[in-house]
């Protein structure tokens, strides 16, 4: 691939890749050149599954593991999983989310990316299963990404998500995490009942400890009914704890 630019190259870059779907806080990374192709993965504690602001473990601990394949060329591959916890089933279930895409850098030095991927939920919540597209660019410390689905949580109309996420080394150990992003449905109030425009915010920080990666932020969302019907809301702002294992 030369001297272009990949989502997963090393091992922590990897977890921030895979840890981006679970807690919608993590930004696209710059990556070594002239390296091959690379597998890892992270497993996985959080506090509460928050998902662009909402919760979806019911504000309770979820386990979630992921894992990437990242090719020399540029194309990359992989699958996150999560427990989740909806008000329509009595128990919990499982999310699935595999992805695939493409990555380079052009010369001005940014990075660019475009991919796919699509939730798989068991049980009762399977009817909510949606794909999505993505295009993201990344700077050293600074990233976006749009996204489009056009059933977002099996709703009949589509739904662009667009976030910005940011960090900043404070120490040598210790990253300054923040995260700001927006849902717009397509079609003004949701099948769901969700406002027709939607902010979510995260800030916090990140502890670096070889393979092990610990994060506490403060996340939170606009609007209290935002709450996909599939969950429910018990508070639109809370702290979430992360603790998470590389391999």
């Amino acid at each position: 691939m030369g001297a272009t630019w990949r989502t997963i190259r090393n091992p922590r870059r990897a977890f921030d890749c895979v840890l981006r779907r679970g807690t919608a806080v993590v930004w696209l990374a710059l990556v070594a050149a002239n390296v091959s192709a690379q597998i890892s993965g992270t497993t996985s504690l959080v506090s509460n599954y928050r998902l662009r602001g909402v919760s979806l473990s019911e504000n309770k601990p979820a386990a979630q593991f992921g894992i990437a394949y990242d090719d020399a060329q540029g194309w990359y591959a992989g699958a996150f999983a999560s427990t989740v916890e909806f008000v329509i089933s009595p128990s919990r279930e499982l999310q699935t989310v595999p992805f695939v895409g493409y990555a380079w850098r052009t010369a001005g030095g940014l990075s660019w990316e475009v991919g796919t991927d699509y939730s798989f939920f068991t049980g009762r919540a399977r009817n909510y299963n949606y794909p999505e597209a993505y295009f993201g660019v990344a700077s050293e410390s600074l990233s976006g990404r749009l996204y489009y689905s056009p059933h977002y949580f099996g709703q009949n109309s589509g739904a662009i998500y667009g976030e910005v996420n940011g960090t900043q080394l404070l120490l040598d150990r210790v990253r300054l995490l923040a995260h700001v992003g927006i849902l717009r449905s397509n079609s003004g109030i949701t099948n769901y009942g969700w406002p027709e425009r939607m902010f979510d915010g995260r800030v916090g920080f990140a502890v670096d400890l070889d393979r092990f990666n610990v994060q506490l932020s403060w996340v939170g969302t606009s609007s209290a009914r935002a709450a996909y019907t599939i969950t429910g809301v018990r508070s639109r702002n809370g702290p979430v704890l992360t603790l998470s294992l590389l391999f």
